[in-house]
């Protein structure tokens, strides 16, 4: 036994043993800058049928490409540890 016990200590000076301890790390976007809050695509039965249709369809899909524009933006901000507003 004592002639074991000297073997595995040698052992342990030859060979510096590496320790590594794994950890998870959840994050979790605020669910503000998740929630669906912006406007969807325009979208009418048969297409956009007069220049009225037409200009409202622009309004629409530029107000929601901002919109996700802003909550990308809040995301990002969130990332570096920045308060998103």
């Amino acid at each position: 036994m004592t002639l074991l016990s000297l073997t595995l200590c040698a052992g342990c000076m030859t060979q510096p043993a590496v320790v590594v301890k794994s950890r998870t790390i959840k994050l979790e976007i605020p669910a503000a800058l998740l929630a669906p809050t912006c406007p969807k695509v325009w979208v009418k039965d048969g297409g956009p049928a007069t220049t009225g249709d037409f200009v409202k369809r622009g309004d629409v899909n530029e107000a929601g490409v901002k919109c996700r524009e802003a909550k990308l933006s809040g995301i990002r901000k969130w990332q570096k540890g920045e308060k998103a507003k």
